[in-house]
């Protein structure tokens, strides 16, 4: 397939398969499914073909579950892990606590480790499903993917290698070219200006 077939082709839906290595490198992998046809792989930096993949048996779906993600607050007063700790280990020692222990084989709950609020954060992926690609963009340095821009302003590439816990490894996502440039610079190249596309 050539790059300039994805102007006006749908991303319907994404796959993904992340290694995680604790103390070394994330692996990742996606796989964009366009049109409900073919798997394509973003290329780096900018390359006159898009290479077809196979689906690995293992990638998940990202969109198998739009919904917004729960953020659970601990801890109200902001106690440290050594005051809850010593508080914990009071109660523990009261009669009431040790009677319980002993009739009941239950011990007191650590309450400053349950959840006093639940805030719920967007799951930006429900932008990306179904929409058109507009673009592609690069940067001349092509150890890097490029970056495919969606027609309501988003861009999503991917990272095949990161540091452990930094959670960069596979998809990432960029809500508008701003925030592109502000991490990148504003020296890309725009398939579209390359090859007078409209």
């Amino acid at each position: 397939m050539r790059t300039e077939e994805l102007i006006n082709k749908t991303i319907t839906n994404i796959f993904s398969l992340v290694k995680t290595e604790v103390g070394g490198l994330d692996i990742g992998d996606c796989f964009i499914e366009i049109d409900n046809e073919i798997i394509i792989d973003i290329p780096f930096g900018f390359c006159e073909d898009i290479l077809i993949k196979d689906l690995d048996k293992d990638a998940v779906s990202l969109f198998a579950d739009l919904a917004d993600y729960p953020v659970y607050h601990v801890n109200k007063d902001n106690k440290t892990v050594g005051e809850i700790a010593e508080n914990y280990q009071q109660q523990r020692r009261t009669i009431f606590n040790r009677l319980r222990k002993v009739l009941f084989g239950q011990n007191i709950a650590i309450k400053d480790y349950q959840p006093y609020k639940v805030d719920y954060r967007e799951n930006k992926l429900k932008h990306i499903k179904d929409r058109k690609i507009i673009d592609f963009l690069w940067y001349d340095d092509d150890s890097q993917k490029g970056f495919i821009l969606l027609d309501n302003s988003y861009l999503i590439t991917e990272t095949n290698i990161a540091l452990h816990g930094t959670g960069l490894a596979g998809l990432n996502l960029y809500e508008n070219l701003n925030d592109l440039i502000n991490v990148k610079g504003n020296d890309y190249f725009k398939l579209t200006d390359k090859k007078g596309i409209r």
